[in-house]
């Protein structure tokens, strides 16, 4: 399997899914289908973030799965720290994965990946106000998919948007049907004597 294989396949896991950049890599294919995609993106105050992100994949050529499970693990962080430089591109802000871990098994037929990545940048930081929004970086949606953000549980929601599909207090979900926007909200840390305000746009 050649480095850019391995590549095009991360490029596909990380959550910032950029339809354009699917197609310049594959030519709109690919040897599986996602059937199944979870990301659930963790924020802090430093504008930091952990992204956990877990997938089914199905491939109709068993060698092909196989090789791909041999192989995905491998790929080198070289490869990982290449795409976030052009995401930070993207976005206009320095984006840098400061830790990545994978876990590539069989599950029902199927390949299922786990991907857990710490960013550095993931959200803006501008004064004691923390925005994720990622510009204009849209998201794929393959299968069944569901987005997942958590912010800290003493933050003031400022903004949302799109608006989720579910909330619970600080714990966002959107489980969109079509290509959706990369979240953009809006937070502060609460301080002594201050409301919580918000609006969802």
């Amino acid at each position: 399997m050649s480095s850019k294989t391995i590549y095009i396949l991360l490029v596909i896991m990380v959550v910032f899914m950029l339809v354009e950049f699917l197609f310049f890599f594959l030519g709109g294919r690919a040897p599986f289908e996602i059937v199944y995609y979870k990301s659930t993106m963790e924020y802090d105050y430093s504008g930091n973030a952990t992204f956990t992100t877990n997938a089914k994949l199905y491939f109709k050529d068993e060698k092909k799965k196989e090789e791909y499970k041999a192989n995905y693990a491998s790929a080198s962080k070289e490869g990982l720290n290449e795409y976030f430089s052009q995401v930070s591109k993207e976005v206009g802000r320095e984006i840098i994965p400061l830790d990545y871990e994978v876990s590539v098994s069989d599950s029902g037929g199927m390949l299922e990946v786990t991907e857990t990545t710490l960013l550095k940048g993931a959200a803006q930081l501008n004064g004691d106000v923390l925005d994720t929004s990622m510009g204009s970086l849209t998201l794929n949606v393959p299968g069944e998919t569901e987005i997942v953000m958590k912010l800290p549980e003493d933050a003031t929601v400022i903004s949302i948007f799109p608006t989720p599909t579910e909330r619970e207090n600080n714990v966002l979900i959107w489980r969109p049907k079509e290509p959706m926007r990369f979240p953009s909200v809006i937070f502060k840390r609460v301080t002594e004597n201050e409301g919580v305000s918000e609006t969802a746009e």
